[in-house]
């Protein structure tokens, strides 16, 4: 390797860096605002029982904080699973990251949307149609990455298990079939298919990913990635 290929594999590095800093605090910010949503009703002359009522009538939006703080950390750790494979970026691939993190920092509004209207079946829609945007976002960039021709993997890492399209396919899969099923139930029931869908399908999931690793490894062996 040239002192020319060295100084590109710096630049590289250095904008890939940049890229990932910049996505790492897009994140930290989306999960504070999701607390911050969480706001403590004033009240004058309080007792116990009112304190009391008024932690219980927040249990909805600690709910809603919950559901959204794992569903982001969930998508934080696939990104940071997925990008340790890229050693170079183009244009299409920085629009992608910024389609993906706008859903990501829209995720506290829709969240405390559905939160305050729990019995409602709009603001689930509206919940469901973000998290199911950022799932498909996130397709877009795998697929993006796993395809040879683009050169932003070095072969032969974009046949890798952690690159296949399984993972992110299962949130739109299940909040999309949440919004088809709003026609027909009620809201309340609606906020539990998460609940049941991701358990099931991750089963199907984890025994994918585990025999694809098992081919890449049999094929390619075992490498260390940065």
């Amino acid at each position: 390797m040239d002192g020319t290929e060295k100084a590109q594999q710096h630049r590289d590095a250095f904008q890939i860096e940049r890229v990932i800093l910049f996505t790492d605090a897009v994140f930290a910010i989306a999960i504070t605002l999701l607390v911050i949503e969480i706001k403590v009703p004033e009240l004058h002359h309080p007792r116990e029982i009112d304190v009391l009522n008024v932690l219980l009538r927040l249990i909805p939006k600690f709910v809603g904080f919950l559901l959204s703080f794992f569903i982001i950390a969930i998508y934080w750790t696939a990104h940071h699973r997925i990008f340790r494979f890229v050693r170079r970026l183009d244009n299409k691939l920085l629009w992608l990251n910024l389609l993906f993190l706008l859903s990501i920092i829209l995720m506290p509004f829709t969240t405390a949307y559905q939160s305050e209207y729990g019995l409602l079946r709009t603001p689930w829609i509206v919940y469901s149609i973000n998290v199911s945007f950022t799932g498909i976002m996130q397709i877009l960039l795998q697929r993006h990455l796993r395809n040879p021709h683009h050169h932003l993997v070095d072969h032969p890492e974009h046949e890798h298990a952690d690159l296949d399209l399984s993972r992110p396919l299962m949130a739109p899969i299940v909040f999309g079939t949440s919004i088809v099923l709003a026609f027909f139930l009620p809201a309340v029931v609606l906020r539990g298919i998460p609940a049941v869908a991701f358990p099931l399908l991750s089963l199907w999931v984890n025994r994918r990913h585990k025999r694809l690793d098992e081919a890449y490894r049999a094929q390619h062996g075992t490498r260390v990635l940065a």
